[in-house]
């Protein structure tokens, strides 16, 4: 099934099980999002990628330019594990992560705010061999222009729902990631950008997996 399926499906079922405030609040906020263009300022292809290096759940520094010194890299930004729709894209990368890495010779690392601990339990709970890298207060996703603050009813709802950012975060910016996937080659230049600021639609691997051959 194509992550795009997965993500309708879930939607729907997200729909059944929100109160109709809940969803009415959501739909809002998102519509805001949308209208501001939030993505607009976000890095595209033919720019050039920073460099960056971050630690991952097992405490190893990963170097983007030093991935790229021996194949390309596929890097998922994503708000965190309290985001249905986010484990979903991860758990899709999960599962094409040896066409990924062995058929179609490159990396993937996925990027998030939340703290180390958090997206190592995730990992423990959902099985995941995937390399999770923890950006502290999104330093990383703002060089890609991917930052935005969230707003204050929309923090509230949140942590009604469990997702605190204060405890998953340990910050108190409140600035979340556009979800967003980056390919890029060798030679540093993004081949490949799908950044949507609706954090229910995202790229499946099919679109990028053929973009470098």
């Amino acid at each position: 099934m194509k992550l795009i399926e997965d993500l309708q499906r879930l939607r729907q079922d997200l729909i059944t099980q929100l109160p109709q405030d809940v969803q009415n609040i959501l739909d809002n906020s998102l519509a805001d999002m949308l209208s501001e263009k939030l993505d607009s300022h976000s890095l595209q292809c033919g720019d050039i990628a920073p460099d960056f290096s971050l630690i991952s759940t097992d405490n190893q520094e990963i170097n983007l330019y030093k991935l790229l010194e021996t194949q390309p890299v596929i890097i998922s930004f994503f708000r965190g594990s309290w985001c249905p729709f986010c484990v979903k894209e991860l758990e899709h990368f999960q599962n094409n992560l040896e066409l990924i890495q062995q058929v179609k010779n490159m990396h993937f690392i996925a990027i998030s705010p939340q703290k180390a601990s958090i997206s190592a339990q995730l990992k423990q709970e959902k099985s995941m061999s995937i390399t999770i890298l923890s950006d502290i207060k999104n330093n990383i996703a703002n060089k890609f222009g991917l930052v935005f603050t969230l707003p204050e009813k929309v923090r509230e709802l949140y942590n009604s729902l469990g997702a605190n950012l204060l405890d998953f975060n340990g910050d108190d910016s409140y600035t979340l990631p556009i979800p967003a996937t980056y390919l890029i080659g060798q030679d540093k230049k993004i081949y490949f950008a799908y950044v949507n600021a609706n954090y229910m639609e995202r790229a499946d691997i099919s679109e990028l997996i053929n973009v470098l051959n």
